[in-house]
Order: C-alpha cells, then sequence, then structure tokens
C-alpha cells in the first residue's frame, strides 16, 4: 500500500478544514409617548425654568416622564417652548443610553418636520438630575399663528426613544453556505493556486 494510501485512509474528521461564526449583538427597544397640553393659554405665565411633568410612561424596562416648559427652560427666551426628556428610574443599572426624538404633532397625528429634533446619537441617561435631556420646540408666537398645531387651545407633541440594551455574543451558522460547500470551495482555490504557480513558473531550457 503506497504511502498516500495509507494517509487517506489514515485521515480523520478533525483534519478537515474548520469554519465557526459568531455574531456580536447589539439589541435595542423602541417605544413613544405622546403628550397632550390642554388649556394652553392658561399654562403661560409658568416663569423660566418652570415645568409640568407628564404622566409616567416605561420604555425599554425604564421609566420616564416628559417636562413641558410654557415659558422656556432657558431665562434668556421666554417666547420658546421646551420639552425635555427625563429618567424617573434607570432598571438594574445607573446609566441608560438611548436616542429620543421629541416632534410637535398637527391635528391629525402627524409629526410636523420642521418642528421635529431629534438626539441623532445615543445619549448617557441617568436617573436624577443628570437624567433630563430636550429641546426648545417651537416659538410661542408660532404655535400660537397656526390652527394646523394650536386648535381649540390645546396642542400636542410625541416623544420616540430607542433604549440600548445589553451587548452580547453568539454563535451563528456560517453565513451562506453549509459545511459541504466551504469544503468544495477551497478545494476550488487550491485548484487555481496551483494553476498560478503553473502559470508563473519560468520556462525550463533545452540542456546543451
Amino acid at each position: 500500500m503506497s504511502n498516500s494510501s495509507a494517509s487517506s485512509m489514515g485521515a480523520t474528521s478533525e483534519d478537515a478544514p474548520s469554519l465557526t461564526a459568531s455574531a456580536i449583538v447589539a439589541p435595542a427597544v423602541s417605544g413613544s409617548h405622546i403628550l397632550r397640553i390642554e388649556g394652553y393659554s392658561r399654562t403661560k405665565g409658568l416663569g423660566n425654568g418652570k415645568s409640568i411633568t407628564s404622566e409616567t410612561f416605561s420604555i425599554g424596562g425604564h421609566r420616564w416622564h416628559l417636562k413641558y416648559y410654557p415659558d422656556s427652560r432657558d431665562s434668556k427666551d421666554s417666547d420658546l417652548i421646551s420639552i425635555f426628556l427625563h429618567l424617573d428610574h434607570a432598571a438594574d443599572r445607573k446609566e441608560v443610553r438611548a436616542i429620543f426624538t421629541i416632534s410637535l404633532l398637527d391635528q391629525n397625528g402627524n409629526k410636523v418636520p420642521s418642528y421635529s429634533k431629534s438626539s441623532m446619537l445615543y445619549c448617557s441617561f441617568s436617573a436624577g438630575r443628570q437624567g433630563t435631556m430636550g429641546y426648545d420646540l417651537i416659538k410661542r408666537s408660532e404655535l400660537e399663528g397656526s390652527a394646523a398645531y394650536l386648535k381649540d387651545d390645546a396642542f400636542s407633541v410625541r416623544c420616540d426613544v430607542t433604549v440600548a440594551k445589553e451587548i452580547f455574543t453568539k454563535a451563528i451558522q456560517v453565513p451562506g453556505v453549509g459545511r459541504s460547500g466551504v469544503v468544495e470551495q477551497e478545494q476550488k482555490e487550491g485548484v487555481v493556486e496551483q494553476e498560478q504557480k503553473e502559470a508563473t513558473s519560468p520556462p525550463v531550457g533545452n540542456g546543451v
């Protein structure tokens, strides 16, 4: 029996090429809350930096509420209406990473693109004083000048929140092909490599 035959018969599955795969998974949970302000005109004059809070809502396992500042959160301009998102309680961790968007709604419940502001990137919220972020959403004069936004002394805003969950890893199947397909591809690559070597080998001359 030739050495090549013995080698072939002695081969085991452990000698076969190995290919495995895993995935890093960064999950997220999304939710929304609509806040309707009724009797808007009677909320004006509350004072700079003073807010009225919404009911508490849950997104991503954490408790949140919205803060409505009818006379702006910033003392420099009382003509602005400010809406801020506040983290009430973080479940099982001190910090929560979230993307959020605050939008004015028209009377049909649709977002108004020109009065929609987003964090774009993930922000870090901590329960307590460091857990509040938001925007000056619209000037009072602009809100009051449009029946599409303010009707019967009421208007609504919407807050969309996406909360990043804990990142984890897991084993997955090799994408695209099965084990047999991988072996076949590797064999093809070996043939091509051998052909390339032969094509680039210098010619052997006739001896004299």
